[in-house]
């Protein structure tokens, strides 16, 4: 991951990956990793180089078009992507997220990593869809941190690699979210009465 991203600030994504690809991906393919995923993830740690300072070309640019600093751009593009720095790990962890598998264990694999991001992502914004917001002080990042934490836990992809199975995730992450989802319920109940 660390050598993909480095490469990935210097290059071009398709040249970083090029090189990766036949430096470092037959190495993990030995050691027993699905060779698609060990494709995968070279290339998606080489494109996350695009929303990370100090390089963040993407946020760069984006910031120029939105007359604001590159710099903070940068770091609000990596807050609001951060999920998207774990999901490499998670399909070499279990190739079924890249739809090799079974349909029923790619569909598991998909439908949990989808609500799981979901989750995270609420955690790192502070509001659940549906729901509503976490709040503000210091029980709002109490919510915040199980919402992520169980969202990472629910997204981690069961089988494979990993060793414990779906229902298992499923449990803990409904028990290490459950924090976090009562929070929001209440901050939906209470702006759903403010509204009258």
């Amino acid at each position: 991951a660390v050598t993909s991203f480095i490469l990935g600030m210097g290059m071009t994504v398709t040249a970083a990956y090029i090189f990766l690809a036949i430096i470092l991906a037959p190495a993990l393919i030995k050691v027993g990793m699905n060779p698609m995923a060990v494709h995968m993830f070279v290339l998606y740690w080489g494109m996350l180089s695009f929303i990370t300072p100090p390089v963040a070309l993407a946020a760069f640019a984006a910031s120029s078009v939105a007359k604001c600093q590159p710099m903070e751009t940068g770091f609000e593009a990596m807050r609001i992507g951060t999920v998207i720095y774990f999901i490499p790990f998670f399909f070499v962890f279990n190739p079924a997220l890249l739809l090799q598998g079974s349909f029923v264990e790619v569909s598991i694999v998909c439908a949990t990593a989808l609500v799981g991001i979901l989750l995270v992502s609420a955690g790192l914004q502070g509001w659940l869809v549906g729901l509503g917001s976490l709040g503000t002080g210091f029980m709002s990042y109490i919510g915040r941190f199980s919402l992520g934490i169980g969202g990472l836990t629910l997204a981690a992809p069961g089988g494979g690699m990993l060793g414990l199975d779906h229902t298992t995730l499923l449990f803990a992450a409904i028990i290490i979210s459950a924090p976090g989802l009562f929070m929001a319920w209440q901050g939906g109940k209470r702006r759903t009465a403010a509204l009258g």
